[in-house]
């Protein structure tokens, strides 16, 4: 669950990252509830996996594990892409490419809603094999956002052993 070293480790660097507008269009990303849902499962898998320490794997390997997966002929009239990613990330708890493709593809469902277009601000050109650069560019902002919010919550823990630290050598020097 580790972040790269090349992860946006602030709102702002996050704002550009995903080439959003606006600071606070970035901050309002990270609120809403779809975005929170998606990290949330994703943490909660890791965490119970113990898979934290690891590194994220990156956009390209998202990518072709979707592909790969995409293509396997596993996927059937009542199994979806998700469906079928969301039960490897099951039978390979220890392995984040599975966790990490799976929030990507949320986030991915979540940017194509009518809620999530204002979020989805691709590369801004329009080519031969643009709709295939859009979705590279869009894996490459998911894991971006993912990496943010890594970063985040392992500050955040950070922090809480920090404060209960100074707190219990307070009490000991009381």
């Amino acid at each position: 669950m580790s972040a790269p070293a090349k992860a946006p480790k602030t709102i702002e660097e996050l704002q550009i990252a995903l080439r959003l507008k606006q600071k606070s269009d970035a901050e309002a990303l990270v609120k809403t509830d779809d975005v929170k849902e998606a990290y949330r499962k994703y943490a909660n898998r890791c965490l119970s996996s113990g898979s934290t320490r690891q590194e994220l794997p990156g956009w390209d390997e998202v990518d072709q594990y979707l592909m790969d997966t995409r293509l396997s002929g596993r996927l059937g009239r009542r199994q979806t892409l998700e469906d079928v990613v969301a039960e490897d990330s099951y039978n390979r708890p220890h392995e984040l490419l599975p966790h990490a493709s799976l929030f990507a593809l949320r986030i991915m469902a979540f940017l194509k809603s009518r809620k999530g277009r204002q979020y989805d601000v691709g590369p801004g050109t329009r080519r031969v094999g643009a709709d295939e650069d859009l979705q590279f560019d869009r894996c490459v902002r998911i894991m971006a956002l993912l990496a943010f919010l890594v970063h985040q919550s392992r500050e955040s823990k950070r922090q809480r052993e920090v404060a209960a630290m100074r707190e219990a050598m307070q009490v000991v020097i009381e």
